[in-house]
């Protein structure tokens, strides 16, 4: 006796399918909403109903940030350690500029880098391999990210006590409704 070869698979659970997409951020079409719909109802639905569905849709939600086993950690938290040192240095070298052309009496330009540039600016000379094709600008502005926590959300900080209700979370054992 042979048994076709599609009585032979077990059935997809679509629905699970589609609640595991959007726990995990990724879009879902009207068509695979439609299609879970009508396994559930175990028949096909009518037309205009089709239509209605397929024209549903759950969007993509982006992440905002790198991932946690990011590289560029190693190298942003070294940045922060040399950062307040440099700006000090630079703070106390414009500060001494200022007074000797105070007692000179002479103009400095006023287009001068500020010390913050000369300090990323320098930073960015001393760490060519971690920041290639870099300019102080973006690397302040990363710089400023990281330290706010812009690359690593807490939402996706997972306590380890919390592995399995995570798991739960992303993978539900059932169906949401």
């Amino acid at each position: 006796m042979t048994i076709p070869f599609e009585k032979q698979r077990l059935p997809v659970n679509l629905l699970a399918h589609i609640a595991q997409d959007i726990a995990q951020g990724n879009a879902v079409s009207g068509g695979a909403l439609l299609a879970a719909l009508e396994q559930i109802a175990g028949h096909e639905l009518n037309d205009r109903c089709q239509d209605v569905i397929r024209a549903f849709s759950v969007s993509a939600v982006k992440r905002r940030g790198r991932p946690r086993n990011c590289v560029n950690d190693f190298s942003l938290h070294e940045v922060n350690d040399r950062y307040p040192a440099l700006l000090q240095r630079y703070e106390e070298e414009a500060r001494q500029r200022r007074l000797l052309a105070t007692e000179k009496d002479i103009v400095l330009p006023s287009a001068e880098p500020t010390p913050s540039e000369l300090a990323y600016t320098q930073i960015l000379k001393d760490m060519p391999a971690d920041f290639p094709n870099l300019n102080w600008d973006t690397l302040r502005n990363k710089h400023s990210a990281w330290k706010n926590g812009h690359f690593h959300p807490v939402e996706d900080d997972t306590d380890p006590v919390d592995y399995e209700d995570e798991i739960e979370r992303l993978f539900p054992s059932k169906p949401q409704s």
